[in-house]
């Protein structure tokens, strides 16, 4: 199922969400059986699917980000700001040097946007391998992400709006008691506030572990680790009902793989929700 929710100017936020079957199917948008030419890494990143999903479906033509009308939503304050404190090393006598950072939380509600979502159907055939090369996923700048990561970002990637439609998002098709892994994380996971309360356990991977450590949604803990350098999740078998992915596919070089260990993790009926942003 593919949702796009025009948020502002400036940023569009597409949600992509995928179903575990057990027969493994590839599905993307723009390459055809018939072609045999290679696809692009510009071709993946705009696909609908991967190796283990299925293309069929639809998302509800009903369903709308309400994050402007909904009272429940709006008993939610807009934004939670707090002082973080940080750990980065230690004084020549052991003592900790810390630095105090005061951060604002976009929540996703209350909020005065709202917009529609247009559903897409997606039913097609589809190779059985993927008809991409390793260049495909070669990158402008193939250096070493982990020198990149290591100071903490406590930044958003994305708007308000295009939180407030993710956010909603996940509030409308996550199940309560669901257990939940979020890939490529940080200090933020733009689930809704209470899903803490209302999921299972809610872990993590991701490049930083202080950012991770600020992420108070984390109820599963996290681990730090760079899927780029190993793609295998730290995780068993069978242990998620759903996996999200914000704003992150298309960072990864080998993101096949990495969606085959997302179906690895996933329960039986399990589902992945990647997010896209359009902003440049």
């Amino acid at each position: 199922m593919f949702l796009r929710s025009r948020t502002s100017s400036l940023v569009s936020c597409y949600c992509l969400l995928l179903v575990r079957t057990s027969t493994p199917v590839y599905a993307w948008n723009g390459v055809s059986s018939s072609k045999s030419s290679a696809a692009t890494r510009a071709q993946f990143l705009s696909a609908s699917a991967a190796t283990f999903l299925t293309s069929a479906g639809w998302v509800s033509g009903t369903e709308e980000c309400q994050a402007a009308t909904d009272k429940k939503m709006n008993s939610n304050p807009r934004y939670i700001e707090q002082e973080l404190e940080m750990k980065y090393g230690e004084d020549k006598n052991g003592n900790p040097r810390t630095r105090g950072m005061l951060v604002r939380r976009l929540t996703g509600d209350s909020t005065p946007y709202s917009f529609p979502v247009t559903p897409i159907r997606l039913v097609q055939e589809w190779p059985k391998d993927p008809p991409f090369k390793p260049e495909d996923f070669f990158r402008s700048d193939s250096g070493d992400d982990t020198n990149f990561y290591t100071v903490p970002r406590l930044v958003y990637h994305i708007d308000e709006p295009a939180v407030a439609s993710l956010t909603q998002y996940y509030r409308n098709n996550i199940r309560p008691k669901s257990d939940i892994l979020d890939i490529c994380s940080s200090w933020v996971s733009h689930y809704p506030l209470e899903f803490p309360k209302t999921m299972g356990k809610i872990c993590a991977t991701g490049m930083n572990g202080l950012e991770l450590q600020f992420n108070d949604q984390l109820t599963g803990g996290y681990q730090a680790k760079d899927l780029n350098q190993d793609p295998k999740l730290p995780y068993a078998d069978n242990s998620f009902d759903v996996v999200t992915c914000v704003v992150s596919i298309d960072y990864l070089v080998d993101p096949i793989q990495v969606l085959k260990e997302v179906n690895r993790v996933l329960r039986p009926g399990g589902k992945v929700i990647l997010s896209q942003s359009n902003r440049c």
